[in-house]
């Protein structure tokens, strides 16, 4: 359990634990079911980083610094993943050139503008958010971010023929794996925001299954990349979710 925590926490995040694990393909997709334990750590981060920018700076600055502090403690990884999906669906033709056009590690203008966009409205969403509540806020997006891929792994097939670090995820989330994330990911949403919690975990669910009914439906399953870019799509609709519920 351990190990594969630490395989989740160092695959989601910048933070590095010392010792050689021998990690592998099945340690990898069985991390999935303690992906929202890993968002938890992320949110828990990212409110106590708020807490201490709200002391000194005005809350709009302070909104956006710790909206900067999710992107470098993440690495960038989703909204990697985010920009290459974006770049497949408004490049791509057919299934083949929208997968290859993915994989490219260059990234064009709609991905530019695509990364820009999804960060204005987590800043804006964020800022909308009530005083009180904050934090909360910034703990439940990263646990259901999180979730969501655990949830695309699990219940789509792997869109490419060759190798990839997504096809480690779907054959190694397993039905186990998404139930257990999903019962780990309702306690603490539950515990943060009682029963209107559950309400947003039911709205992710709906959100993250049209993800990927799309996806299987334009290119036949999902990819590392799709799953990077349902978590940011997710995190940016729980905070516009908790302002539509709490304003």
């Amino acid at each position: 359990m351990m190990k594969r925590f630490l395989t989740a926490l160092e695959f989601l995040t910048i933070i590095r634990v010392p010792g050689d694990r021998g990690v592998g393909d099945e340690d990898l997709g069985g991390s999935m079911a303690l992906f929202p334990l890993v968002g938890l750590l992320i949110g828990l981060i990212l409110a106590g980083g708020r807490y201490v920018l709200g002391i000194a700076l005005p809350s709009s600055l302070a909104d956006i610094l710790v909206i900067a502090l999710l992107v470098i403690v993440t690495g960038c990884l989703h909204l990697d993943g985010f920009a290459d999906t974006i770049d497949g669906l408004a490049g791509g033709g057919d299934r083949e050139k929208t997968l290859a056009i993915m994989k490219d590690s260059r990234i064009g203008s709609f991905a530019v503008v695509g990364l820009i966009l999804i960060l204005i409205l987590k800043v804006a969403a964020l800022m909308g958010v009530p005083e009180e509540i904050k934090s909360r806020a910034l703990i439940a997006a990263p646990v259901l971010g999180r979730w969501s891929t655990v949830q695309l792994a699990a219940w789509f097939d792997y869109a490419r023929a060759g190798y990839g670090t997504g096809r480690a995820f779907t054959r190694g989330a397993g039905r186990r794996g998404a139930v257990i994330s999903t019962l780990i990911a309702a306690v603490i949403v539950a515990g943060t925001f009682g029963i209107r919690g559950l309400v947003m975990l039911l709205v992710i669910a709906v959100l993250t299954a049209l993800f990927g009914l799309f996806f299987k439906r334009r290119i036949g399953g999902v990819t590392g990349d799709i799953m990077g870019a349902a978590c940011e799509v997710s995190e940016t609709a729980l905070l516009i979710l908790v302002c539509a519920l709490f304003v």
